[in-house]
Parts: C-alpha cells; structure tokens; sequence
C-alpha cells in the first residue's frame, strides 16, 4: 500500500462526502448547511450536483457561518459543469465549529428536486496537504470563483455583461457555463480591449474545460476591465446564462 496512504490510515483519516437535498416549488429558496466530519476542519474541493432544473435552480455558497461568501445566484448546471471531471487545485476550508451554507432558489416554474454532495479532505488528510505545500516552499492553494449571471434578451447581438473582480490580481484556470439553451448563446471574452476569448457557443467552452486547464493561464487584473459578451441567435426567446471561474490570488 501506498506509505502516505498507509500514514493517513494510521492517524485516523476518513472518506467523508456530506450531501444534502431539497426539494423547492417555483420561486421557493431553501438553505442546506454542511459542516467539517464530527465539526472540524474539512476542506471542500468538489461539488458535485444532482438533480432536475438545474438551470432553473441557482445557488449561493457563504462558508464560516455565512461570513464569506463564494459563489451568488449560480446555475447548478455551472456547477455540475465546473466540477463534472475537476477538483479544485486546492481546497475552500470549513473551519473547526463552523459551517457552510448553501441557498437554493428556483427560478422556474416546476417544482425541483436537487441534491448537493461535497467531495473534500478531512481534518487529517486536510493538514497533511497543507504540511506537503509547507514542505516544498508553497502556499498551500486558495481558490477563488469569479461569477457573473444576466438574461440574454432575444436576438440580441452583443449584450455586454462586466464581471466583478477583487482589488488583487487573480488567476484563471478553468471556466464553466450554462444556460437554459447552450446552443442558442454565443459568449466572448474581453480583457481590456483585447479578446481572450473569441465568440463560441457555451458548449464549445464547456467541451474546452471539462477536463483540462487553460491552455495558458491568464492574468486578472482588478483595474482591468474583464467583460462577457453575450449574443442569443435565437430571435424568439429570451435565454438564461450562467458563468463561473476557477482563480486563485497571485
């Protein structure tokens, strides 16, 4: 067996994935609390997302007891698709005696049932990590998820969405998107007047991150202007849109 496997046995680390499900009429919210294994530390790096209307049900994460706030008003169909074949490069931590909340709302008009289950590091396996980045001279990773969402009105051509950034330079990994109809809008990206991303169908950039990283990481700046352009070729309805990154603080 594996030595490091074999110490984390030893020392008394645990396979531990809370979910938690919920089942909301139209326009109801309900908010899932999720704690570290017997309430210590834990370290979140995957969400993995079942369910139905995951389009129409959006959600918004706040850990350490709603004082810190990840994601807002999210489609689960962006964190499905963040997470379908990736973990995080490090880990959001719930810390010792605290939790972590996430708030669903459905914005459709069926009823859907959805469930939440976490894939992370116990307390053990945790500081083990972190001890392995110590070791080495690195900073054990903190990620951080840049997010934007907009309706995308019918036939409309480049509807420009800005996307909020922190007074620090982050950088990007990983993207994911939805909608309620990927193959009707179109997206690009903008970094101050130059397009990183040139306009391509959601799925398109779904299919590029699924499992892999950027090709080249790329540098936010938080006194550079990021944008979203959207446009919807269908001319007959309005669209949903959903996106979220994987940065990390540089």
């Amino acid at each position: 067996m594996n030595q490091q496997l074999e110490e984390l046995f030893q020392k008394g680390a645990q396979y531990y994935t809370p979910s938690r499900t919920a089942t909301l009429a139209p326009g109801e919210s309900e908010t899932l609390r999720y704690t570290g294994l017997n309430s210590r530390q834990y370290g979140v790096n995957r969400f993995i997302v079942g369910g139905t209307g995951l389009t129409d049900v959006v959600a918004t994460a706040k850990f350490n007891n709603g004082k810190n706030t990840k994601f807002e008003d999210i489609q689960l169909a962006t964190l499905r698709n963040l997470f379908l074949n990736r973990s995080l490069r490090g880990a959001f931590i719930i810390d010792d005696s605290t939790d972590m909340y996430i708030t669903l709302t459905n914005q459709g008009d069926e009823a859907h049932t959805v469930n939440i289950q976490l894939v992370g590091y116990d307390d053990v396996q945790l500081n083990k990590k972190k001890a392995d980045y110590e070791n080495r001279g690195i900073p054990f990773p903190k990620p951080e998820f840049v997010f934007a969402n907009t309706v995308v009105p019918a036939g409309v051509t480049s509807k420009r969405l800005s996307v909020s950034l922190p007074a620090y330079q982050l950088r990007l990994y990983r993207i994911a998107v939805s909608s309620d109809d990927p193959n009707s809008v179109m997206v690009s990206l903008r970094q101050d007047q130059v397009r990183i991303k040139p306009e391509t169908f959601l799925t398109q950039i779904n299919d590029e991150f699924k499992s892999m990283d950027i090709i080249l990481p790329q540098n936010l700046k938080a006194n550079i202007p990021f944008d979203i352009f959207l446009r919807n070729t269908d001319t007959g309805n309005d669209h949903s849109f959903s996106f979220m990154a994987e940065t990390y603080k540089i």
